[in-house]
């Protein structure tokens, strides 16, 4: 295979160095260095930053959750606090702007942001906001069933949580109020309240609210797709459906 520094792979570990002598400059290559010149930055697997590599699955009555640690500080990664929900980040956003959120330590429980409500767009807006509270001394997470890659950040996100508000999942039944705990050491998604008995609240958009936007063409794929924990996928959701009917046959 010939890449643009020549034929193979082989050259990709090597340094190429500009040689001057009396007789003019060079070019050639080195073999590059085989331990890490700085392990703050890149570390052997002998010497990881985190054994677990910086990802811990949450699990308990509100679902199960996975939370990105390797950003976020060892003070920081258990929060016990009161939740204030909200059903699209946007309103979030506002009543940050409006200083509700200033003064209290919280769980901002962002639900029907899952796959089957709305397709799991990206909620990268939220961690700024929340980064702003905790850097003022408030305790701070995050409990979503709606995605953020990786721009969790600082603040403790327990993100993908399934199953989803949209299909029925704990998170739909969640009332501002209810203390939740948010342990990415301990990896447990606890809410001190019994939700067996209540009735859900809170909604996705409808299709109708969508128009003009191009979601309201993915009506179809969202009210076939499987759960995040399983790959959010509609393949995933057929074959299951298939297989079932072919075993009731």
């Amino acid at each position: 295979m010939h890449t643009v520094v020549g034929r193979g792979l082989s050259r990709y570990t090597c340094e190429p160095r500009l040689l001057r002598d009396g007789k003019g400059a060079g070019l050639t290559w080195v073999d590059g260095p085989e331990t890490s010149l700085d392990p703050t930055v890149l570390r052997p697997t002998s010497d990881p930053f985190a054994t677990d590599g910086g990802v811990k699955m949450l699990t308990g009555p509100l679902g199960t959750a996975v939370v990105k640690t390797s950003a976020v500080a060892p003070e920081h990664r258990v929060v016990r606090a009161p939740a204030m929900v909200f059903d699209d980040q946007a309103d979030f956003l506002a009543a940050f702007g409006r200083g509700e959120l200033d003064g209290r330590d919280l769980v901002a429980v962002i639900r029907y942001q899952g796959p089957a409500a709305n397709g799991m767009p990206e909620l990268h807006k939220l961690t700024p906001a929340l980064g702003v509270l905790q850097d003022r001394g408030q305790r701070v997470a995050i409990v979503t069933d709606g995605r953020m890659s990786g721009a969790s950040g600082k603040v403790p996100a327990a993100i993908h949580v399934t199953p989803e508000a949209a299909v029925g999942g704990p998170l739909a039944r969640v009332r501002d109020g209810d203390i939740v705990t948010v342990d990415a050491s301990t990896g447990r998604l606890e809410v001190a309240a019994d939700l067996s008995a209540r009735e859900a609240t809170g909604r996705p958009a409808l299709d109708n609210e969508w128009v003009g936007t191009g979601r309201e063409l993915f009506a179809v794929f969202r009210a076939g797709i499987g759960p995040a924990d399983e790959g959010a996928s509609v393949f995933g959701r057929w074959a299951m459906t298939e297989e079932s009917a072919v075993v009731d046959a």
